[in-house]
């Protein structure tokens, strides 16, 4: 556990440097389309293996364990950290911080969509 809160927290700080020179560089919208990207990564790899004792150990539990709860979660954050993603890509592009985010955020944007679309359009048992 040391060595991912480790990970972690190198992370962190990494995403604030990223916000404070994107924002210092004219640039904040990007920065902040690259931060929500990969902040719905690290928090996708948590659900899939949780930090604590007391997850793994509830994970591991095959009676407390519930796969279908943990999958929404796990397309839920995809869904949120594409269309976080691509909402930051779309502003970036109209504010003129670069032209490839024109090309860039309707992907984000579709792909946001097609785990929505996974998440609700299926049928429940």
């Amino acid at each position: 556990m040391t060595f991912r809160v480790f990970w972690l927290t190198l992370f962190a700080f990494g995403a604030a440097a990223v916000l404070a020179f994107g924002w210092q560089g004219g640039e904040p919208w990007t920065a902040a389309a690259f931060v929500a990207f990969f902040v719905s990564r690290v928090w996708r790899s948590v659900i899939k293996r949780p930090l604590t004792d007391r997850g793994r150990a509830l994970q591991a539990s095959h009676a407390n364990d519930n796969p279908a709860l943990r999958a929404n979660r796990f397309i839920a954050v995809s869904a949120a950290g594409y269309l976080g993603a691509g909402f930051c890509a779309a502003v970036a592009a109209v504010v003129g911080e670069g032209q490839e985010w024109m090309y860039v955020a309707p992907f984000f944007l579709v792909m946001g969509a097609l785990q929505l679309a996974l998440l609700f359009g299926r049928s429940r048992p």
